[in-house]
């Protein structure tokens, strides 16, 4: 009886031994984009995922193709939701005007966990300049959604690249075929770990990457239940003053909070954030 609980015992470590070993505080994870398709979120939730982070868009103007049906998909299946955005600015200027939009993508959708700027095309900026951007960048788009954004990175740009004021945000961490991230450079701990890129899970026909989440990536209670600023779509007629004036703000403040430069005037199609 006793060579048997031993075989058996045996037999658990060695299993346990060949799975990614989740420490119990852990959810595990995907992020997703128009190169999964269509995707059915139930048989994703079905499989253990909890945390489905959505492409909203690049740059200054690209929405993702399937950002809205993955983000009706993942809150129809009860999805615990999170947003990212590829940053491709080159000043600090750009790096703003890329926050504005990233927020107006998502300041009216319903999120659990913290947006997140996906900054990886830096060739061709120093060290100093992609640092500068990156904070930039970051502080926009903190003010204009009330939310402490997180950063993605590889290992080696987290190790290489970005300095401390950077690393006061969370960090999600790229490292692939690792049990735990190799290096965190200047941050202490990580509050996601992107572990694959060749994942495969139920409901997604390709392959997807596969992350883990810790509770620092969730937005704070404070965060999800304050006012949230609301998102204005200027349509043909309307000018600064009538916009004021239907949302009882003044003039300045939307002109401080979207950074509008003079003559103070806005076209149709241009997104404003409003904060009372």
């Amino acid at each position: 009886m006793k060579k048997c609980l031993n075989v058996i015992l045996a037999l658990l470590l060695f299993l346990s031994a060949a799975q990614p070993a989740f420490a119990a505080a852990e959810r595990r994870g995907i992020d997703v984009s128009q190169w999964q398709g269509a995707i059915h979120y139930r048989q994703v939730k079905d499989s253990g995922i909890r945390i489905v982070y959505i492409k909203a868009g690049e740059g200054a103007d690209s929405v993702d193709p399937y950002f809205e049906r993955n983000y009706r998909g993942a809150k129809r299946s009860r999805l615990h939701v999170g947003f990212y955005h590829y940053v491709t600015a080159r000043t600090v200027s750009q790096g703003r005007r890329q926050a504005h939009f990233f927020a107006s993508l998502i300041n009216e959708k319903e999120m659990a966990c913290r947006p997140v700027m996906d900054f990886e095309q830096v060739a061709g900026l120093t060290k100093t300049q992609a640092n500068r951007i990156a904070l930039a960048y970051l502080r926009e788009l903190q003010r204009l959604t009330g939310y402490k954004p997180a950063v993605y990175s590889d290992v080696y740009d987290a190790k290489t690249l970005w300095n401390k004021a950077v690393s006061r945000y969370p960090l999600w961490i790229a490292d692939y075929g690792q049990e735990r991230p190799s290096s965190l450079g200047n941050w202490d701990t990580w509050e996601g770990f992107q572990y694959s890129d060749k994942g495969r899970i139920p409901g997604i026909s390709g392959m997807v990457d596969l992350d883990r989440f810790q509770e620092g990536i969730y937005l704070s209670l404070a965060e999800r239940y304050q006012h949230r600023p609301r998102i204005h779509h200027v349509k043909k007629g309307e000018n600064l003053q009538k916009i004021a004036q239907h949302y009882c703000t003044t003039v300045l403040r939307i002109v401080e909070l979207n950074r509008i430069d003079y003559p103070f005037s806005v076209q149709p199609g241009d997104t404003l954030i409003i904060k009372k």
